[in-house]
């Protein structure tokens, strides 16, 4: 098991998935799509959550990993984002999650 988890750390390093993430969500958030002022979105800060390896699914037929990164605002939190790559740091899909309703609907 402890070879696994090394093997999977490597694998982060090197496709450099949480700097990838963070990239991500920065330009989520900022761009013209989403619906929250970007002077709002400008003040967001991004910490690491957690990295999750799915390795069977029903709709998608490769393994992936996701890197999850919380989203506060004002010190609470807001949301979060998922960066959701393949096992050869390919990007397959990603999202921005806002949790709090207040901030969703002004």
């Amino acid at each position: 098991m402890e070879e696994l988890l090394n093997s999977l750390d490597k694998l982060v390093v090197e496709h450099n998935l949480e700097s990838r993430a963070f990239k991500g969500a920065k330009e989520w958030s900022s761009s013209e799509d989403f619906d929250i002022d970007t002077s709002i979105t400008s003040k967001f800060k991004y910490d690491f959550h957690a990295h999750k390896l799915c390795f069977r699914h029903e709709f998608r037929l490769t393994p992936y990993i996701e890197t999850y990164l919380n989203i506060t605002l004002d010190e609470v939190e807001v949301g979060y984002y998922c960066w959701v790559s393949d096992l050869n740091g390919e990007a397959l899909d990603d999202m921005l999650v806002i949790t709090d309703n207040e901030l969703k609907y002004s």
